[in-house]
């Protein structure tokens, strides 16, 4: 029962009952977005449609049930077993398309829950891999991961960070929390391959089982006819911002070179 508003930790865009925030202290949070190559976003979509998880926190005007879950625009997963948050976009939203003041608001709503650990998925460019490297990703952590767990920077110099990934870095470091971004080299367009690989790390980052790790399984989500997605205007100087189904490949207006929806008219 709610007693009082005083129960809830409210933030611009998730609420989470206090009593769970100091729940999940102890877990580690893997985080994954549109980017170069949608490695974040279908190698998380691959654990979230193959794994039983229970959703606890969502974020968005439209919401469904899937899998006997409820779900939204961005929905926010538990996998107890394992003490692991995941953090998804049900659908593939590039992260450039977003106001960096929405990533900064949405990484310092869940970094206050100061869990023990946050790991971002993303893709990183094939033709900026060190020559003649055979590593599968760059690595950016920050200050205190380093000190924790004595992971390297291989991320090269005067490489930019955008959308969550930057927030997540710049906001840890300034909270001085363990967060580590994880950058799978990848091909510019969709690429399932480095999304397969990103799949095996994230086993063995959380300790999930994971039982297909050859081919990904997807979420359909044609059903959401238009995705509504509300904006603190004070905060973002937009109302709102909404997501138009993708059906149309021949859209002169879509970034054929960028997976996930476009949209251009905010930036």
């Amino acid at each position: 029962m709610i007693n009082s508003k005083d129960d809830y930790k409210i933030g611009a865009l998730l609420n989470l009952p206090k009593e769970k925030i100091e729940q999940i202290k102890d877990y580690q949070v893997i985080i994954g977005f549109s980017g170069f190559g949608n490695v974040g976003y279908l190698s998380l979509t691959h654990v979230v449609e193959t794994v039983e998880l229970q959703s606890i926190a969502y974020w968005g005007n439209s919401s469904w049930y899937h899998k006997n879950r409820l779900e939204s625009i961005l929905t926010v997963y538990e996998h107890s077993s394992s003490k692991t948050i995941i953090v998804l976009p049900r659908l593939p939203i590039h992260v450039s398309t977003i106001p960096q003041k929405f990533w900064d608001e949405f990484a310092r709503e869940i970094l206050e829950w100061k869990c023990k650990e946050y790991v971002i998925i993303g893709g990183l460019k094939e033709d900026t891999r060190h020559y003649g490297s055979v590593d599968w990703a760059a690595f950016v952590p920050t200050p205190k991961w380093q000190e924790l767990y004595e992971t390297k920077r291989s991320l090269m110099d005067h490489l930019p960070m955008i959308g969550p990934l930057s927030s997540f870095i710049t906001i840890g470091t300034t909270y001085d929390l363990p967060v580590l971004g994880l950058l799978a080299f990848c091909e510019l367009e969709e690429d399932p391959s480095a999304a397969l690989v990103a799949v095996e790390e994230i086993e063995k980052i959380t300790g999930i089982p994971i039982e297909n790790k050859t081919s990904l399984e997807r979420f359909n989500f044609s059903f959401v006819p238009s995705a509504i997605i509300p904006l603190n205007p004070n905060l973002y100087n937009e109302s709102r911002i909404e997501y138009e189904d993708d059906d149309d490949d021949d859209d002169e207006d879509d970034d054929d070179d960028m997976p996930g929806y476009d949209l251009n008219e905010l930036l």
